[in-house]
């Protein structure tokens, strides 16, 4: 789509793609000049002009100058090289993708997020999801840090647009996008988005099954090294190490379960994978995660100092209680399917009665958290926390 070429041919498709530059005489930098640093994305063809040019202008102005040598960063930027630069166009080719440079002003170039949001907002059909993580490897080719909270968007509007072959493609290449399940948001988003295919499928057969496989494909990806598995198991939460975390072994023993209880499936799995999940709560104390969960939720307004802290402690909150719907739900349908089979049974339910209590509490304590100046903070995550816990009731 950026290339000279290729924007000629969608010219021809449509005037709108049309490139102004295509009838202009233009010179290309010697290989001499060419930075090394990467190549800028080759977009699959989008589903409309506001696309294309969303995302013309995400490789133009967003990624193509991390990419620049010194003497491309003073012909573009100098004022004085603007009228020479529009006599004699340039080309600067990096990768697949060949650009026209032109005059750019340090202090209006747009602004990273929001042309990213933008190109999200905007996206439709699987091919603009593949461009949203194309945008992603472009932002690791040209050494810009995408932060967590956009990764965290990414994966969450995926799961929204049925897209979890995505998902997985982009854990499948961390090193490609940037999104490592050894960030905390980031699995917290994954996780979700796994349990939510089956749960809002209303647990059907075909959908609850895939999300079981996705899941231990999730699991099995945490091994790698490049994700936690370049990390003793015996560290800390902190390092970034997550696969002993209940939570992690709850969502695959969850969906086991379901499909045990509802299709007949492999009871044996199911236990196996509930006796992992109790020794889990068992070895990192998860009982007093919990009570510390409990007093989170007596909080009010009155403990931070303004809204943006107190909205970051309920969305903090939201997504504790979300993961413990998960484990919630794994002891529950566990038990159910086991029945007299559930591994270190005494235990376990105490577990699962304990999680049951936090987080019912939690949720009837919700809006009294998220209560502020005479009205209730505005964030989506209130309402997901009271729909999971209802389908899964």
């Amino acid at each position: 789509m950026h290339s000279i070429r290729r924007s000629c041919q969608l010219a021809l498709q449509n005037p709108r793609y049309a490139c102004i530059y295509a009838n202009c005489s233009r010179r290309a930098f010697s290989q001499s000049s060419a930075h090394s640093r990467g190549a800028l994305p080759n977009f699959l063809p989008p589903s409309s002009p506001e696309l294309s040019t969303l995302l013309s202008t995400f490789n133009s102005k967003v990624l193509l100058p991390y990419h620049l040598t010194k003497e491309q960063q003073k012909l573009v930027y100098s004022q004085e090289s603007r009228p020479k630069l529009e006599a004699e166009p340039v080309e600067i080719t990096l990768g697949d993708v060949t650009l026209p440079l032109e005059h750019l002003d340090r202090n209006k170039l747009p602004d990273r997020w929001q042309t990213l949001r933008g190109v999200v907002e905007k996206s439709e059909t699987q091919e603009d999801w593949e461009n949203v993580l194309r945008c992603l490897e472009g932002f690791v080719e040209a050494g810009i840090r995408a932060r967590p909270q956009w990764q965290e968007m990414i994966i969450r509007k995926l799961a929204l647009a049925d897209m979890h072959h995505l998902i997985l493609k982009a854990l499948q290449r961390p090193k490609a996008t940037g999104i490592r399940l050894s960030n905390r948001g980031v699995l917290t988003q994954v996780l979700r988005s796994v349990h939510s295919r089956a749960a809002m499928a209303e647990w059907d057969q075909e959908e609850t099954t895939k999300a079981l496989k996705m899941a231990k494909q999730v699991v099995e990806l945490m091994e790698h090294k490049d994700h936690c598995g370049n990390k003793p198991v015996t560290l800390t939460e902190k390092d970034g190490d997550w696969r002993g975390h209940p939570v992690v072994i709850a969502l695959p023993t969850e969906l086991a379960a379901v499909v045990a209880e509802k299709y007949g499936g492999d009871k044996e799995e199911a236990k196996k994978m509930a006796t992992r999940l109790v020794a889990a709560i068992k070895q990192i104390d998860f009982v007093s995660s919990l009570n510390g969960l409990s007093e989170s939720s007596t909080k009010t307004s009155a403990d931070f100092p303004d809204v943006k802290s107190h909205l970051d402690f309920v969305t903090k909150h939201c997504h504790d209680l979300l993961e413990l719907v998960i484990v919630w739900n794994a002891l529950k349908t566990s038990r159910k399917v086991l029945g007299g089979d559930m591994p270190m049974a005494n235990e376990a339910q105490q577990f699962e009665k304990k999680v049951e209590q936090v987080l019912m509490q939690s949720v009837d304590k919700l809006n009294t958290l998220a209560s502020r100046d005479g009205g209730v903070l505005k964030t989506q995550y209130l309402g997901m926390v009271k729909e999971a816990v209802e389908e899964c009731s």
